[in-house]
């Protein structure tokens, strides 16, 4: 993976795929940031595109929507487009997403979402995630009393959790949870290509299982998530049933694999860090600004989704041109030493911590809250359950998924 900065005679060369890489990020980020605000980087699929590097340029490509789109087609991006218009019949109604929208689509459904998030306010929810979390935990302690060899908490504790809560919040009957569990789990697990075609075979089975369920509420509400988004109304308007599927799909993208990971990689953090971890254990009070800075550390999401320019334009020095391709890392900015002093050492206690983990703008992360609160949730009951926890193998062994604009562990073995 090459990035040139277009004012130095010299070419910086990084691998921002490899495990070294994944494993500490910031002697790499540096290097990206010290090459200039915005760079040229070649990524997988999309060749030779630019990315922003630091803070600043991060939080202006975020939150300027009038320059810079998500959407491809309407920036005049044909490949990106056509690419879109690959996917699969039974899952076409993914586009209808808000994170491809631009204003005035995506102010639309983002206020009618907004409201049925606010008919279950999420610190509300805090008794039955905690419920939640404690049933799952039970799943993690019979796999590690059974096993001499530890127990993965991805599978056993940080992916079945956050999936609990998805049908919780949805409402799904207790009868259907776990073959759409199943579903779920099957689809955001795929790190191949025939793992991927298989998951998307299951992504189709759960769209329709979804369509199904939309129907089934319609008539007869139960109460959750999914009942408000289907009766939620603004002048008149209303979601429509594409529009219903695609925020089910991102709320498994984005509720579920982003919070899995973060969980894994929070307690990975944590256990290398005994002291701060053990100042955790014994004064959960601080424990808010102890998530944020692991939101910020650790940085699952590498890199925001990409934008498009609108038109010709000046940023930052460089020359954009119309529909070309801007990848926004924030896990540079959330390592920028202007903004976070000293940014490769782990804080709990950091003041103030701005980071860009999920995103800025009008595209800000919709489950932000909900996502810190499963985190904090997790955390806390699983060090206080299993005080003495620790690594089953050495660290050295961990692996990381080589998935371009990701940061995550493919398993984490654990003893209680």
């Amino acid at each position: 993976m090459t990035v040139r900065e277009l004012h130095s005679p010299t070419n910086l060369r990084v691998d921002l795929t490899s495990q070294a890489f994944k494993r500490d990020p910031f002697p790499t980020l540096a290097r990206l940031r010290e090459a200039g605000p915005v760079v040229r980087v070649r990524v997988p699929l999309f060749g030779s595109v630019w990315m922003a590097t630091n803070y600043d340029a991060v939080n202006n490509v975020l939150r300027d929507h009038r320059r810079f789109l998500q959407n491809p087609t309407t920036a005049g991006h044909r490949g990106m487009g056509w690419l879109l218009r690959l996917l699969p019949r039974n899952i076409q109604p993914l586009r209808a997403q808000m994170l491809i929208r631009d204003e005035p689509d995506h102010r639309r459904l983002r206020s009618l979402v907004e409201q049925g998030f606010q008919r279950r306010q999420i610190e509300s929810l805090r008794p039955r995630l905690e419920a939640l979390a404690d049933a799952a935990l039970d799943q993690f302690a019979a796999a590690a009393q059974s096993s001499a060899a530890g127990a993965d908490l991805i599978t056993h504790f940080a992916r079945p959790f956050p999936l609990s809560v998805i049908c919780e919040l949805l409402g799904l009957p207790q009868a259907d949870r776990p073959k759409f569990t199943r579903w779920a789990s099957g689809f955001s697990s795929a790190n191949s290509i025939p793992g991927i075609l298989w998951g998307l075979r299951r992504l189709g089975k759960l769209l329709r299982y979804v369509r199904d369920e939309i129907q089934r509420q319609s008539t007869h509400p139960r109460g959750g998530l999914l009942s408000a988004l289907i009766q939620v109304e603004e002048a008149g308007d209303r979601l429509n049933e594409d529009e219903l599927l695609a925020m089910v799909f991102l709320l498994l993208l984005a509720g579920h694999e982003t919070t899995l990971h973060q969980i894994t990689g929070s307690v990975w953090l944590l256990l290398k860090h005994r002291a701060q971890l053990d100042e955790l254990r014994h004064e959960w009070s601080f424990v808010d600004s102890a998530v944020q800075e692991l939101l910020r550390h650790f940085s699952f999401a590498q890199v925001a989704k990409p934008r498009y320019a609108r038109e010709d334009l000046e940023f930052k020095g460089q020359s954009i041109r119309k529909s070309q391709m801007l990848l926004v890392s924030l896990a540079a900015a959330n390592a920028d030493p202007d903004q976070f002093p000293r940014p490769e050492q782990l804080d709990l206690h950091r003041e103030p911590n701005r980071h860009v983990a999920f995103g800025a703008g009008i595209h800000y992360c919709l489950g932000a809250q909900l996502a810190s609160l499963e985190t904090e949730i997790a955390l806390r009951k699983l060090f206080t359950r299993f005080p003495q926890l620790r690594l089953a193998i050495p660290d050295e062994q961990l692996r990381f998924s080589g998935r371009f604009g990701t940061r995550g562990l493919l398993s984490l073995p654990l003893h209680g």
